[in-house]
């Protein structure tokens, strides 16, 4: 009895290897990925920054799967719900976990679409609600905390005569007042371009490739009359200009001259921030180079601007992504529990 045991457990093991040794590699999962990526994302038009976060979440998913040695053909619904257990217990935000089972969800439909696996065990599977307060994260500066982070950049007229110096501080003044006046998003900024402004009747704009739409702007009469002052300063320094240079350039002696990456962007403003003591207000309160953006709708909306005008201003396909913003304005004044006329304290 006990040698037949055994031979069945043979037999199982071989079977198994059998079909193991059918199902598809995790190279050719990848490649029918890679070739879904370019393909199907954004109608094939996904971004360099899409393309690298979907990457980057798929080899988180092909990490954890490693490390209990499962194989991803074989993954199942129950497997799926087990890593998003992971990654809440790794305290990982809701949008997050959302993002991390929405590219495991397309990694899996290219791979049925290709034949490799039978069903997709990502669908069904979401990501925990995020219970935050609406308005909660929308951390922005006062219009007197503004004008202290404007003022940290040196005036143009307190420059020498060294061309460096210029074609820096007027990079950093039109990058703040871009995202702090214009509600311009980082991704906007880093994807800018000279050939982007165009002058006509009197009025500068400024074209702006955004996440899922390009939008043109009118930039205010101070922000345009820098920007012919920083072309001038760049054209000054020896460097050959198009419509193709970059907006916002490295000055660093490794990048001189090449395009500002989005951590630059951001180095930049969080430094300003820390120098004006404006980075960390509290526990509940950090700016970071997005806040500018909020700060741009905020004070728009304070200063007599209409929910719509905002809208189309920071470029929102939906009025509740704006309408988040009346919760910073909110006032006793404007309060509904106040309109109600009983005498609650005789």
């Amino acid at each position: 009895m006990a040698i037949r045991r055994l031979d069945r457990e043979i037999a199982d093991q071989e079977r198994s290897l059998v079909s193991i040794s059918t199902l598809p590699t995790v190279k050719a999962m990848r490649n029918c990925f890679e070739r879904y990526l370019s393909l199907t994302i954004a109608a094939g038009n996904a971004s360099e920054d899409t393309i690298k976060t979907y990457r980057s979440r798929l080899q988180q998913f092909l990490g954890w799967c490693h490390k209990r040695e499962l194989y991803p053909a074989l993954i199942t619904t129950e497997n799926i719900k087990e890593y998003r257990k992971n990654l809440v217990d790794e305290l990982s935000g809701c949008g997050t976990i959302r993002l991390s089972l929405l590219v495991i969800k397309h990694f899996y439909t290219a791979c049925v679409g290709d034949n490799l696996v039978k069903s997709n065990p990502a669908i069904g599977v979401k990501a925990p609600r995020d219970k935050r307060q609406i308005g909660s994260t929308l951390n922005y500066l006062s219009q007197e905390e503004l004008q202290q982070l404007i003022d940290e950049i040196l005036p143009i007229r307190k420059i020498g005569g060294e061309n460096s110096q210029k074609i820096q501080v007027l990079r950093d003044r039109l990058l703040i007042g871009c995202m702090a006046l214009q509600g311009c998003r980082s991704i906007e900024i880093y994807r800018g371009n000279l050939g982007d402004i165009k002058f006509r009747d009197n009025q500068y704009y400024l074209r702006l490739d955004g996440k899922n739409s390009i939008r043109t702007i009118i930039l205010r009469e101070d922000l345009g009359a820098e920007i012919e002052q920083y072309r001038q300063a760049r054209k000054t320094s020896g460097e050959k200009l198009s419509a193709a240079s970059p907006l916002f350039i490295s000055l660093s002696n490794r990048c001189y001259g090449q395009r500002l990456s989005r951590r630059g962007i951001g180095f930049i403003v969080d430094g300003y921030l820390s120098k004006c003591g404006l980075k960390h207000i509290d526990f509940n309160h950090h700016n970071s180079p997005h806040s500018l953006r909020h700060t741009a709708a905020t004070l728009s909306l304070e200063n007599g601007a209409t929910l719509r005008e905002v809208q189309d201003f920071l470029g929102h396909t939906d009025p509740k992504t704006t309408a988040v913003y009346t919760h910073v304005l909110n006032s006793q004044d404007s309060n509904p529990a106040g309109k109600i006329e009983v005498i609650f304290i005789p």
